[in-house]
């Protein structure tokens, strides 16, 4: 007798080559629209600097795009790995089964997975959002799940069922494999499991905390390039939105950190520029001391300031401390001026290879969308370079592996933590983008303020433009801002966090500061640092909290510098104060051994970006920014001003004195001679009323002190400035 059941044969699946060729297919495509958008955006910009990329670095760009196809192939071989089952599910119920269906299917899902991820970038990326050319209708998808079902649904969406597909494909796959190559996959795929749980609980387990007792104090300074010191909880700011995670304010951490520790409320940078800025905190010295007057030095000024400063890092390595600079790509100035630090991890210092980098892997958009991870970070680590990439958790990071270490070797530490959070264009992720934003807005400046960088290199007229920006835009603008402080004091919460669970934190004096601040459309100001005093110099004021274990809360108004910082440290850890030295300690003041007293700001502008307007006064003309410098191979590819230029950028510069009540600027005219203002700052916050004409007893002496400062190199006490008292 026979069977009479039919006898039915599997379907076939898609073979894998042909699923592979479509994936190839698809990421082909995005090779090629990246290499038309790449010559586009060079095509079209006006700057010298893109112009020489063309002329005479062609086949450093030609090589770095070669480079990329490294990642367009692991991608297509990620991607066929993860679509193949449902292309087999497909074209095992289809009646179209050959090559050709199959490579159409696989491109297809490819392109869907590849706009899954691109989706995800609402919430994890948005500061990539002006980077993607995709249709804003794209992004809006999200919000049409309400409010409430939110957190559940990107739970679902964007983690559970990624995780849970990935480990389906990989069943899948071993399922279709012999018995022996399904044995070895799965060693494989286990050994990756257990290499990335033991990589991700060795990084975040706690140590026994060791007690710290009888070691010598450690000292952490803790900065986010732009920080104003206004615009935090215990400064008396509160921002505009304050729902939500906003009811909080911008900075509860560093606020419970401040009523612990003495608070300068009037804490000034000489200079608000971040190399030079960086190169006083730890050296004591004014710019015109130890010689770098603006941001692009040659090889020739940083060797010559390497001669003319002393250290605190130096100091305390030679007392067996250990030295660190740790940060993101706005640390990077400790590779050209490591100023004593025996460890430095930080970005690559910027330099022209790295923006014709920039240039190629931004066009390439997928590098930065499926690399801008650890794994990514090890193929193409010049990500870590690059301002859109650089997170403040590897930061977070390196401090926690560090402070891991100085736990169990004993060793006490003096260490520089600097984030870029604060900088423009003020992009972070969420929810800090939106954390203090108005729901509503939904303009050019939604995820960071549209900046375009031809225009600031190569312009003259940002001046006009930026003024013209509509109040929506400001405050938009601000509450960008205020999410950046947000995400540093979640740093600082990181970093104090860290310190109690490896036993360090009732041994660690523990500093926030800043370089320096940013106008942010302050009457009579606009956008950026350094570059004028109008609107108050906010961009001069920064934070400076210092916690002394066991000292008492102090708020202090009376004025300090950042030049007083080292001297004080040195004071605390009782180190000889160096008599090269410029800045005074104010150690005494937390102590209680001495009374404050207000002390002078001496400050200048840096870097030219930009000569805002002074009524009345015709300034020095100055070229852009792509005619003042050049690049020099000789030096590492860096952008730095051509010496021509350095006396008249000195020149050109304007410096101020400010003392508790007044401050008087000093603007050089065009035809080689001196304008001044004098401003009352308790009655003229920001600046608006010149009372140089009509308030001479206080100009003349104030002028006299000012004058002194920049012919002579002199700084005059305040109290030798009013011998009578401020008026």
């Amino acid at each position: 007798m026979t069977n009479a059941l039919p006898n039915r044969r599997p379907r076939p699946a898609a073979a894998f080559l042909p699923v592979l060729a479509g994936a190839i297919v698809f990421f082909a495509v995005q090779y090629g629209m990246a290499l038309w958008k790449l010559n586009g955006n060079t095509g079209g910009m006006s700057n010298k600097f893109s112009a020489l990329a063309r002329e005479q670095y062609l086949g450093f760009i030609v090589r770095e795009n070669l480079r990329m196809l490294a990642a367009y192939a692991v991608l297509a071989l990620a991607a066929a790995l993860l679509i193949q089952p449902i292309v087999s599910f497909w074209t095992s119920r289809s009646r179209l089964r050959g090559r050709t269906p199959v490579i159409a299917r696989a491109f297809l899902l490819t392109f869907l997975l590849h706009g899954f991820c691109v989706l995800r970038l609402v919430k994890t990326r948005p500061y990539f959002l002006n980077e993607a050319e995709f249709g804003h209708w794209y992004f809006k998808m999200l919000d049409w799940i309400p409010d409430a079902a939110k957190p559940a649904a990107m739970l679902v969406i964007f983690g559970i069922l990624p995780v849970a597909w990935i480990v389906f494909a990989i069943g899948w796959h071993l399922r279709k494999c012999t018995p022996r190559r399904r044995i070895a996959g799965a060693v494989v795929v286990a050994s990756v499991l257990l290499v990335g749980a033991w990589s991700h609980f060795s990084d975040a387990r706690t140590d026994d905390a060791r007690p710290s007792a009888g070691r010598a104090p450690n000292v952490i300074i803790i900065g986010s390039d732009s920080l104003r010191g206004d615009r935090l909880g215990f400064a008396g700011y509160v921002p505009k939105r304050r729902d939500g995670e906003a009811s909080d304010g911008v900075s509860p951490v560093i606020d419970g950190l401040a009523a612990r520790s003495a608070v300068f409320t009037r804490c000034h940078t000489s200079i608000a520029s971040t190399l030079e800025s960086g190169i006083q905190l730890l050296n004591s010295a004014y710019p015109h001391t130890h010689g770098v007057r603006q941001m692009y030095p040659d090889k020739e000024n940083v060797e010559d300031s390497r001669k003319r400063i002393t250290s605190l890092a130096t100091l305390l390595r030679e007392r067996g401390y250990d030295t660190a600079a740790i940060g993101d790509w706005c640390a990077s100035y400790y590779h050209v001026m490591p100023m004593g630090m025996e460890h430095i991890s930080v970005s690559s210092f910027d330099n022209f290879k790295i923006y014709m980098s920039q240039a190629v892997v931004m066009s390439h958009f997928v590098v930065p969308l499926y690399f801008d991870n650890p794994l990514g970070y090890r193929l193409f680590p010049e990500l870590q370079s690059f301002a859109q990439f650089v997170t403040p958790a590897l930061v977070n990071r390196r401090v926690d592996e560090r402070m891991r270490a100085a736990s169990e070797n004993g060793k006490p530490f003096f260490w520089h933590v600097f984030y870029s959070c604060n900088h423009l264009p003020y992009r972070s992720k969420e929810p800090y983008a939106s954390m203090f934003a108005d729901p509503a807005y939904d303009g050019p400046n939604k995820s960071g303020v549209d900046f375009d960088i031809d225009e600031f290199i190569g312009g003259t007229d940002l001046e006009s433009k930026w003024k013209a920006l509509p109040p929506a835009e400001t405050d938009q603008i601000r509450a960008l801002y205020d999410g950046c402080t947000r995400q540093f004091d979640d740093c600082v919460s990181h970093i104090l966090d860290s310190l109690e669970t490896h036993g360090l934190a009732d041994n660690t004096i523990v500093i926030v500061t800043a370089d320096h601040g940013d106008d942010l459309y302050e009457p009579g100001a606009t956008l950026g640092h350094g570059l004028t005093f109008n609107g108050g110099a906010h961009s001069y004021h920064v934070p400076m909290v210092v916690h002394v274990p066991g000292a008492e809360h102090k708020v202090i108004p009376q004025t300090v510098r950042l030049i007083d910082v080292a001297p004080t440290v040195a004071e605390l850890l009782d180190v000889e104060i160096p008599d090269r030295w410029e800045g005074r300690s104010f150690a005494g003041w937390i102590t209680g051994r001495e009374t404050p007293a207000d002390r002078p700001v001496y400050a200048e502008t840096g870097f030219p970006f930009i000569q805002f307007t002074v009524p009345g006064v015709e300034r020095p003309p100055l070229p852009p920014m792509d005619e003042l410098t050049t690049i020099d191979p000789a030096y590492n590819y860096q952008f730095v001003l051509k010496r021509e230029y350095l006396d008249r950028l000195i020149a050109a510069k304007q410096r101020s004195l400010t003392t508790a009540r007044w401050r008087i600027i000093c603007t050089p005219t065009a035809d080689g001679g001196r304008h001044f203002q004098l401003f009352h700052i308790p009655d003229d916050p920001f600046g608006e009323h010149d009372l140089a004409t009509t308030r001479p007893d206080v100009l003349a002496p104030m002028k006299s002190a000012l004058e002194a400062w920049i012919d002579k190199h002199e700084e005059t006490p305040v109290e030798e400035i009013f011998p009578q008292g401020e008026p």
